[in-house]
Order: C-alpha cells, then sequence, then structure tokens
C-alpha cells in the first residue's frame, strides 16, 4: 500500500459533465454508467502531447476525477479554457482529499478483512465507503499490472483508514520496490513516462485511447500517428548486464547511433536485477537488440518483463 501524493482529485457537477469532458479527452467517458470510469488523457492542442493523465468515475451526481503525476493544475487550467457556459462547475477537492494505491494479488482479501466491498470486477469500477461519519470511494484500479484499487479518502480520516488496511494484511510500500514493480510490468506513468515530450502511442496506453469517438484538442496527431502504425520511438524494458543502472535521462547507443534510446526509470529488481524502462527508436526496439552506455550493456526486453498474476 502506498500514499499517493502526486494525484489530485477533481470534482465535475451539472448535467453536461460527462459531455463536456468526453469533447476534451483522448477516450470515451460520456456514456460512462454511476459505478463506472475510464481512463483518458488530456492533449496538448496541435502537439498530441500528454497534458493530463486521469481516471474519470462516474457517482450519479458527479465525475470524480484522480489525475494522475501532479496533473490535476493543467487539467483544472485545460477545464477552465474550454469553458464556455456550459452546464458544469469543477472544484478542486486535492487538498483536502489522499489517494491510497493498494496492490497485489491479496488486495481484495484485505479490503474484504477491512470490511470495504470490493467494487465490481471490471477496470475503473468504484463504489463508495462508509469511514465513520465520513465516506470516501474505492476504485478498482491496477499500478503495477496485478488486481490493485485506489481509495480516495478525506484527509482526516487517512491516518485510521491506513492503520485499518495494514491491520487487514496490507504492507507500507516503499518507492524503490514500486517503481521496480511498475517497470517489471511496462506501466507508464505520468511524470515518468508520460508528459509534455510524450505522445501516447508511445507507450502501452490503450486503456486511455478510443479511436473510434469524436474530436478532441490534440486528436488529429493521434489520428495521424495511428494510421502511420508505427511511432518514431517506443517505450520498452531494458535489462543490464553487471550492477550498474542508468539514471533517468541517460542515453544508449547501437551500432555506432548515438543515443538511439533514453531511460525514464530504472531499479534494481529482485528477479531480474538491474532493469529500467526506455524510449527507444523504432529501429532498435526488438527484443534481444544490444544498446550500452559508456561501459554498460543492456538488452531490449518486451513488456511486460515478468508475468503477472491478476
Amino acid at each position: 500500500m502506498l500514499d499517493l501524493p502526486d494525484s489530485g482529485l477533481i470534482e465535475i457537477r451539472g448535467p453536461e459533465r460527462r459531455a463536456f469532458l468526453n469533447s476534451l479527452c483522448t477516450n470515451k467517458v460520456d456514456d460512462l454508467e454511476s459505478g463506472r470510469g475510464a481512463r483518458a488523457f488530456l492533449l496538448v492542442p496541435q502537439k498530441g502531447r500528454v497534458l493530463a493523465d486521469f481516471l474519470a468515475c462516474e457517482t450519479g451526481a458527479s465525475l470524480l476525477v484522480e489525475c494522475f503525476g501532479r496533473t490535476a493544475g493543467p487539467a483544472l487550467e485545460a477545464l477552465r479554457k474550454y469553458y464556455f457556459g456550459q452546464e458544469v462547475e469543477f472544484t478542486d477537492l486535492s487538498d483536502g482529499w489522499r489517494v491510497f494505491s493498494l496492490q497485489g494479488p491479496e488486495s481484495q482479501a484485505v479490503l474484504e478483512r477491512a470490511r470495504i466491498d470490493p467494487p465490481d470486477p471490471v477496470e475503473g469500477a468504484h463504489t463508495e465507503i462508509a469511514m465513520g461519519t465520513t465516506k470516501g470511494h474505492v476504485v478498482r484500479w491496477s499500478d503495477t499490472g496485478e488486481a490493485g484499487f485506489h481509495l480516495w479518502v478525506p484527509a482526516e480520516a487517512a491516518a485510521s483508514l491506513f492503520a485499518t488496511l495494514v491491520a487487514a494484511g496490507a504492507e507500507a510500500g516503499a518507492r524503490e520496490a514500486w517503481d521496480a514493480i511498475q517497470i517489471e510490468s511496462g506501466i507508464a506513468v505520468a511524470g515518468a513516462e508520460l508528459g509534455p515530450e510524450t505522445i501516447p502511442l508511445e507507450a502501452p496506453t490503450e486503456n486511455a485511447i478510443s479511436h473510434t469517438k469524436g474530436c478532441y484538442p490534440g486528436q488529429e496527431v493521434i489520428a495521424r500517428l495511428w494510421a502511420r502504425g508505427r511511432p518514431a520511438r517506443l517505450l520498452r524494458g531494458l535489462r543490464f548486464e553487471g550492477d550498474d543502472v542508468p539514471p533517468a535521462g541517460a542515453t544508449l547507443d547501437a551500432d555506432g547511433k548515438r543515443a538511439v534510446a533514453r531511460v525514464t526509470r530504472s531499479a534494481v529488481s529482485p528477479a531480474l536485477g538491474p532493469v529500467a524502462l526506455a524510449y527507444i527508436h523504432r529501429d532498435h526496439v526488438g527484443a534481444g537488440t544490444r544498446l550500452r552506455a559508456d561501459a554498460v550493456e543492456a538488452e531490449v526486453a518486451d513488456l511486460p518483463m515478468v508475468p503477472v498474476h491478476a
């Protein structure tokens, strides 16, 4: 279980909330039913790069939107920019709420032991939970490729909820272990693999993009790249020989060509040793391709690098 201080919550109310958000984002959210959610991006117009990465959940009264990786601020700016009198209103809940992530094959059993009813077994499904006199939400959402949940709780109830889940069998997670699991599983996250320099199709983000919905800012870039079928670079795994792990931002060479890969995150995997995620030029993305950075040798690996257990 990990606290996610970089995640922020926005509430969107009003009868046009779903249609308004749908007109701005990469995924279809205008038909979300109560208790269901979907991941999507807001993009930089003309460039098609990631402005915000979020999970939108319809409650029946509003949309609750968890923005990942410190993208709540840019998301709010975009919502205000495109507001032209639609019947919607936005509220930033980030300061008063906390977001926790509970991941792993036993995560549902932990919730049940804590007497928290898990939502339906569909990614993005969510339900309200009661914590004394306050209420929160639990969302079925994987950060690791395995089974998992996000919990949104008022700040005043956060310590109590954390203690309850630890007592039910959850273990407090460390960021280093979290990164290792996400790298092994090929999970692209905002602030590392996804951001203003990234077009979503360069990373495994299929669950956040609809290629049949209507127009939205940045859609022309996505449609053109999708039709062409192959971005100039792709996110892949790297396995390193030896003990050295190049840091984020390090570049690797191949076949006399400089900087064909750029590391986004690296870690030491208990199963694989030194590993990383990296954006690699499309001519060098094949599994087994050899890359190097000074004296460090690496091999390209398909994602995920280890099997996941949902």
